[in-house]
């Protein structure tokens, strides 16, 4: 960069006052080097404090994960506003469990549609077995429907999670497969590997940042001193002779050279927590302006609390000792002589409610949940509530492909290569070509059904899309119903033959709309016979 070169004023300054025109014309140098943005000034009154640390992607957030995720599961556990964001962003994004459906690129693999089709029912059938049954689960405790819902939920809490890759010989498993779980906490340093570069709390990485092994606990390490386990295993990445991946780091990255995951309420930990106790303290403050309580002033007390005659009330001696007051609903109470009672007069709450919903709104900000969504309470318009869920399943969209990514696609590959290995599918090519191992890969899962307004206006705006080209009836059907359209289409056509059976129905129906039978225009219907001419008319 050019330097401004001194001017005529600098000059004659210099001549005057050498010293001033120095520190002058240095002010205009380091003016000329600094950038335009008032957000990077120091000199202004709201930004002279402001001096954040600028750090690595590790360096800013591995301090800290301890105590972002101790506090974020407290809030999961205590705060409703944070148990309610996670309870519906898992309802929407995983639902009851994400359902496999094969769709292979059966061109690249040199099959039929029919045969392709033939392999896909077979090969979805054996997974959902599979996924159906607690033998896909280390611990046995859950499938891997359930497990889904599990790895969300740690994610959302902790940051990260993990997912080892285990082989366990079980007797009556459709493949020697089992997912175990481990929680954020159990992957850490030992003590002989701190200070180590390449090694982030618990993931050795190379020089590259990609992960090679991981370093995990055999217990939680917050777990009952009497009994805890602190032994380290160090678990590779990949395997050493198949290279095939054998740990899942399920977390988002924020950022490059990031390593481990932070928690989704990391943004708004201090909000919700000290709306908690303001809620707390308004709901206190409601319970003691309810309280209806009598004193009773006597002269000549000697200070004894008097015997409570059987039926009478008790004074508050009788539970808390003299001198001791409580106040609580229709209690009477009695005082000394020369004691008066004094009250605090608490704020008006009228403006709780307000206050409450726009820290919510900004709480909902940060989680992409819409303030409706997040509280469950649509009272806006039909077009604002429209536009509030469709905002929202746009982020649960998103979240839910993360899943499919990190977490659902990984799991299917482990499953399809131990279900080739025993004999149970036959896919040529799929160790030996990686663009046919890919193609036999393809995969779509199929998420809980969208929430749907006004049924009418909305299934009717699904048909015109259709009718445009814009929509397929496959697409429709596994957004708007959450069901798969094979398994739809072959229900819809066992009702209808059963319905045109019973004359419910006409045999043939017109492709824009159910039950409405096709017109045929039996003149002009092609045929043998010679068109006779039409008489004419008298």
């Amino acid at each position: 960069m050019k330097l401004a070169a001194p001017s005529f004023t600098d000059r004659l300054l210099a001549s005057v006052a050498p010293a001033y025109a120095t520190r002058r014309y240095q002010t205009r140098i380091a003016l000329n080097l600094a950038g335009q943005y008032a957000g990077a000034r120091g000199n202004r009154a709201a930004l002279k404090a402001w001096r954040p640390h600028g750090g690595s992607a590790d360096g800013d957030s591995i301090g800290d994960l301890p105590a972002l995720r101790s506090r974020s599961r407290d809030l999961n556990r205590n705060n409703p506003i944070a148990t309610g964001a996670r309870s519906t962003s898992r309802a929407n994004i995983v639902g009851s469990g994400l359902r496999a459906r094969s769709k292979i690129k059966h061109d690249l693999l040199g099959l039929s549609p029919e045969a392709a089709d033939k392999w896909e029912r077979k090969t979805e059938t054996l997974f959902d077995l599979w996924a159906q049954s607690k033998l896909c689960d280390i611990s046995l405790a859950q499938n891997f429907y359930e497990l889904q819902s599990l790895v969300f939920n740690s994610v959302f809490e902790s940051g990260d999670t993990f997912v080892l890759r285990r082989t366990p010989k079980r007797p009556n498993a459709i493949v020697p497969l089992a997912l175990n779980v481990v929680e954020a906490d159990r992957v850490a340093t030992p003590t002989d590997r701190q200070g180590d570069y390449y090694v982030r709390d618990g993931v050795k990485i190379d020089d590259d940042g990609a992960p090679v092994s991981y370093y995990v606990l055999d217990d939680h390490p917050g777990e009952n001193p009497n009994y805890t386990i602190t032994n380290y295993r160090e678990i590779p990445a990949f395997g050493a002779k198949s290279g095939e991946q054998m740990v899942l780091h399920i977390f988002e990255r924020l950022r490059p050279g990031l390593h481990r995951g932070i928690p989704q309420l990391a943004p708004v930990i201090e909000l919700l927590k000290q709306l908690d106790r303001f809620t707390d303290a308004e709901l206190m403050k409601a319970v003691v302006s309810s309280f209806f309580t009598v004193f009773l002033k006597t002269d000549g007390d000697d200070g004894l609390a008097p015997a409570v005659a059987p039926g009478q009330h008790p004074t508050s001696a009788d539970f808390f000792g003299p001198g001791e007051v409580t106040m609580g609903p229709g209690t009477v109470v009695d005082i000394g002589t020369n004691e008066s009672i004094e009250t605090a007069q608490p704020a008006n709450t009228a403006n709780f409610d307000p206050f409450f919903t726009s820290v919510v709104r900004q709480i909902g900000v940060a989680l992409s949940i819409p303030f409706e969504m997040l509280m469950l309470h649509f009272t806006a318009s039909y077009s604002a509530s429209r536009a509030a869920l469709e905002m929202a399943a746009m982020f649960f969209r998103d979240r839910r492909t993360w899943l499919v990514r990190n977490f659902c696609d990984p799991v299917y590959e482990w499953f399809m290569t131990d279900a080739i290995n025993a004999g149970l599918i036959t896919a040529p090519g799929f160790f030996e070509d990686p663009v046919k191992r890919a193609a036999w890969l393809g995969a779509q899962w199929i998420g809980p059904a969208r929430i749907i307004l006004d049924p009418l206006k909305e299934w009717k705006a699904e048909t015109e899309a259709v009718n445009l080209g814009a929509r397929t009836v496959e697409a429709v059907i596994i957004e708007r119903g959450g069901d798969d359209f094979e398994q739809t289409t072959a229900q819809r056509a066992k009702e209808h033959a059963a319905r045109a059976a019973a004359k419910l129905e006409p045999e043939i129906l017109a492709p824009s709309g159910m039950g409405s039978q096709v017109k045929e225009d039996v003149s002009e219907q092609p045929t043998d016979e010679p068109k006779k001419p039409k008489k004419a008319e008298k």
